[in-house]
């Protein structure tokens, strides 16, 4: 038991980074993290209306 534990607590324990404060972070374009905000944003919203007509549907069937 104590083994599983063990390669849980490795699985998910944080990564750690060194990042210097004088270095930028790898791979940063500001243009491509707002389209992405913007779609993941899009995607949230429109996958909550769409859950939210299916339910009232199946809730509808119900009554």
């Amino acid at each position: 038991m104590k083994k599983l534990i063990y390669h849980f607590a490795k699985l998910f324990a944080p990564k750690k980074s060194i990042v210097t404060s004088d270095d930028p972070a790898p791979n940063t374009n500001p243009k491509k993290e707002i389209w992405k905000f913007i779609l993941q944003t899009a995607i949230s919203i429109l996958t909550a209306i769409l859950t939210a007509l299916g339910a009232s549907s199946c809730v509808h069937h119900l009554m």
